[in-house]
C-alpha cells in the first residue's frame, strides 16, 4: 500500500507522539498534472562550490547590481567592502564598520545616481559606482556621520534608519554622497514602541516597530515628502530586524506584538497573513525557552524553479528554517555536525542573483558560494545530510507487522567513483512515537545507470506506534518520489 504522507513537511509538535515528521535539506514540490502516480515529491535543497575567497571574515551581506548592461556585485566581510568579479577574483573597495548584529544592506540609485547606499556597524556609506569611491555618509552642518542601521531607497531618495533613536532620514535626491540635511527626517509618533526595521517594497516603506507597524509612501509634501498611509497601522512588530524581506511583490517577517513572539506574517495589501504552523512557532519559542535569543534572526530570499524560498536562519540558536511561498510548507536546511552528530544553521546567510549564478555569504567564513540544484556538497565543502522523518504508522493502537519498506527513488545516478558510486540509503526506526531509535540499515539505490534499483528493506519487526526515518549523505541528486509499506494487523 501506499505510505501516505511519506513525502511531507518538518512538523514536529509539542508532544513527538502527535507529530514528530522532519524534512531535513529536502524541499517538497507539488505535480502540477493530475495523471502521475506521485502528486508531491521531495527534491534536493540546493548545494555550494566555492566562488569568491575573500581575505576578512565572516560575509555579513551581499548585492548586485546592473549599471552599463553589465553585472556588478559587493560584498561586505568583516570590515571591508569588497567588489566580486565574474572570474571569482575580488579587490578591496575600502573600509566600513564591521557589522555586530544586523548584517550590512545594500540599496542604489543605480540608473538616476550612480551611486550604492550600503549599511555595516551602524554606519552609512555611498560607493560611487564609476570612480569605485566609497565615502562615508555625514548629516548635518556638523558634518558628523549618520546613525544607520539599515538603508533603502525610494523615488530618488535614499532612505535611513537610526533604530536607536526610531528617526527615518532621507538623502538628497539622487545624490547620497551629499551631507544629509539633518532636518529632513522623520520620527515616530503613531506607536509607542520604536522603528526596528526598514524595508521597501512595491513603492511602499514598511517601518516595524517591536510591537506594531506602518506603512508610509510618498505623500509629494514639502518639505518632507513621505508620509503614513492612512488605515495601514498594524498590530504586529517585529521580533528580529533582519528578519523582514521582500518577499515575491510582498513583504514577510518574524513578528512580535504586545501578546507574544515567533508567529511568521507574510503582508497581504497591508493585512499581515500567519504562515508559519504550530511547529515552527513552538521551535522558535524554544530557543528562547532554552536562554538563546531570536532577535539575531537573519532572513534571505530567493527563487529557484518556480518556489520563492524565505530563509530564516537563528545565529544564536544554530538553525535555519525555510519556507515555501510556492506549496506553503516549511521544510528545515542545515549543516551537518559530524562530531556532535548534530545539525547546525545553514552556512549561507545572505544572497544575490548576479553573473546569472546564485551568490551567497557564508556567515562563518569569507567564502561566496555558488549556490545550485546541481550541486552535492554543502558550503564549506562537507556532505549535505538529508533527513525525512515519517508521520506515526498508528492503527488504533494495534499490533502491526511491518514486512516490507520501499522508497520510490529516482535511482541509476551514481557517480563513476569514491563517494556516490553506490548510493546509500541509511534507515532507521522508532516503536515509542520516535523518543528512541534503533540502528540504521543500509541499502542502495543504485549504482550509475542502475536505473532499476530498488531500494527495500524487508522483515521490519512489529510495533504499535512507529515513526521511519531515512537519511542520505553521497553527493547525487537524490530525489524521493514516493514510499510503498506492506503491513498487516496482529490480534492485540
Amino acid at each position: 500500500m501506499r505510505f501516505s504522507g511519506f513525502v511531507g513537511p518538518s512538523y514536529v509538535s509539542q508532544s513527538v507522539n502527535v507529530a514528530a515528521q522532519r524534512c531535513m535539506n529536502w524541499y517538497v514540490e507539488q505535480v502540477e498534472v493530475r495523471d502521475e502516480p506521485a502528486q508531491v515529491v521531495l527534491y534536493p535543497t540546493p548545494g555550494c562550490s566555492d566562488f569568491a575567497s575573500l581575505t576578512s571574515f565572516p560575509v555579513s551581506g551581499i548585492t548586485a547590481v546592473r549599471t552599463g548592461g553589465v553585472d556588478r556585485c559587493f560584498a561586505v566581510s568583516a570590515n571591508t567592502l569588497y567588489e566580486i568579479f565574474p572570474d571569482g577574483s575580488s579587490e578591496d573597495r575600502g573600509r566600513v564598520e564591521s557589522e555586530t548584529e544586523t548584517p550590512a544592506t545594500f540599496s542604489g540609485n543605480v540608473d538616476a545616481g550612480d551611486e550604492i547606499f550600503i549599511t555595516s556597524g551602524g554606519r552609512g556609506y555611498i560607493f560611487t559606482l564609476s570612480t569605485n569611491v566609497l565615502t562615508q555618509v555625514m548629516i548635518g552642518s556638523d558634518t558628523i556621520p549618520i546613525t544607520s542601521h539599515q538603508g533603502d531607497f525610494l523615488d530618488g531618495f535614499f532612505l535611513a534608519l537610526n533604530r536607536d533613536t526610531s528617526t527615518l532620514y532621507l538623502s538628497e535626491l539622487n545624490d547620497g554622497a551629499a551631507t544629509w540635511d539633518a532636518t529632513q527626517y522623520a520620527q515616530r509618533t503613531a506607536g509607542s514602541d520604536p522603528w526596528q526595521s526598514l524595508i521597501v517594497s512595491n513603492r511602499d516603506i514598511w517601518l516595524f516597530g517591536k510591537n506594531t507597524s506602518e506603512v508610509w509612501y510618498n505623500a509629494g509634501t514639502a518639505p518632507f515628502p513621505f508620509a503614513a498611509i492612512p488605515g495601514a497601522f498594524i498590530e504586529e512588530g517585529i521580533a528580529a530586524p533582519a528578519s523582514a524581506a521582500k518577499f515575491g511583490n510582498t513583504v514577510i517577517w518574524l513578528g512580535q506584538s504586545e501578546e507574544g513572539a515567533c508567529v511568521v506574517w507574510r503582508a497581504n495589501g497591508y493585512t499581515p497573513q500567519r504562515v508559519s504552523t504550530h511547529a515552527v512557532e513552538y521551535a522558535i519559542q524554544g530557543y528562547m525557552r532554552d536562554g538563546r535569543t531570536i532577535h539575531d534572526a537573519v532572513a534571505m530570499t530567493y527563487q529557484e524553479s518556480g518556489h520563492i524560498f524565505y530563509v530564516l536562519s537563528f545565529p544564536s540558536a544554530d538553525a535555519t528554517w525555510v519556507y515555501d511561498g510556492a506549496t506553503n510548507l516549511w521544510h528545515e536546511r542545515g549543516t551537518w555536525d559530524a562530531d556532535n552528530r548534530q545539525y547546525c544553521a545553514w552556512r549561507p546567510q545572505s544572497h544575490a542573483f548576479a553573473f546569472e549564478k546564485h551568490l551567497v555569504g557564508n556567515f562563518k567564513t569569507g567564502i561566496v558560494h555558488e549556490m545550485s540544484i546541481d550541486k552535492f556538497t554543502d558550503a564549506g565543502g562537507g556532505p549535505i545530510r538529508r533527513l525525512r522523518r515519517t508521520p506515526h504508522l498508528n492503527v488504533e493502537d494495534r499490533t502491526l507487522f511491518y514486512h516490507k519498506l520501499q522508497v520510490m527513488l529516482q535511482s541509476g545516478v551514481g557517480l563513476s567513483s569514491g563517494q556516490g558510486s553506490d548510493p546509500q540509503v541509511m534507515m532507521r526506526w522508532s516503536d515509542d512515537g520516535s523518543h528512541t531509535w534503533g540502528n540504521e540499515h543500509w541499502v542502495s539505490a543504485g549504482k550509475m545507470g542502475q536505473y532499476s534499483a530498488r531500494a527495500i528493506w524487508r522483515r521490519l519487526g512489529r510495533g504499535r506506534n512507529r515513526v521511519f526515518e531515512i537519511s542520505v549523505t553521497d553527493p547525487v541528486p537524490w530525489r524521493v518520489i514516493s514510499a510503498n509499506m506492506d503491513v498487516s494487523e496482529g490480534t492485540s
